[in-house]
């Protein structure tokens, strides 16, 4: 008869992290001690919790935990820069942000793993798009000459995918 023993995590609980610095933030807050809303504590938390869960991707070698740990927290640095008014912000901006923090997602995924070239696609459209507005926004670059360039150079997307599929790394049936 043989016997198993359970495997334990080598991780620690993100949620744990979580529930303890907004806890303390909260306590501090209500004590006077940190004078900034609820709201600007949870996204704090939830910044740390993601930094947190994208270093334990990397030791762990838990790839979908790095996409996530990753893209939240980069949703909570933009999120952090409009509550503490570091650029201006309007609602319009959300689907740009929102679109960087995609990206930059994907760019940790491709560093968590160089080998799978695929990522590096979504990784272009996502922080193209929001680079391209916040440029026109920015007016660095006029809006007709941005709409040339993609009129002119999206097909490089459709190499770029061909590229990644070429030299992905494939599986032997057997």
């Amino acid at each position: 008869m043989e016997t198993t023993t359970p495997k334990r995590s080598t991780g620690f609980s993100i949620f744990g992290i979580f529930l303890i610095l907004l806890g303390a933030g909260l306590i501090l807050s209500k004590l006077k001690l940190l004078h900034y809303q609820w709201g600007t504590i949870l996204w704090v938390c939830l910044g740390i919790a993601g930094f947190a869960a994208a270093v334990q991707a990397f030791v762990s070698r838990r790839r979908g935990l790095a996409f996530w740990g990753s893209f939240l927290f980069f949703m909570s640095i933009a999120v952090l820069v409009h509550r503490f008014e570091l650029l201006d912000f309007a609602p319009w901006d959300v689907p740009a942000t929102f679109s960087l923090a995609l990206g930059l997602s994907f760019l940790v995924l491709f560093l968590f793993e160089p080998r799978r070239f695929g990522v590096l696609v979504p990784m272009i459209f996502f922080c193209g798009y929001g680079i391209l507005y916040y440029l026109w926004w920015w007016d660095v670059i006029d809006w007709f000459e941005m709409k040339h360039y993609v009129q002119t150079y999206w097909p490089a997307l459709i190499i770029l995918w061909g590229i990644s599929l070429i030299f992905r790394p494939r599986r032997i049936k057997g």
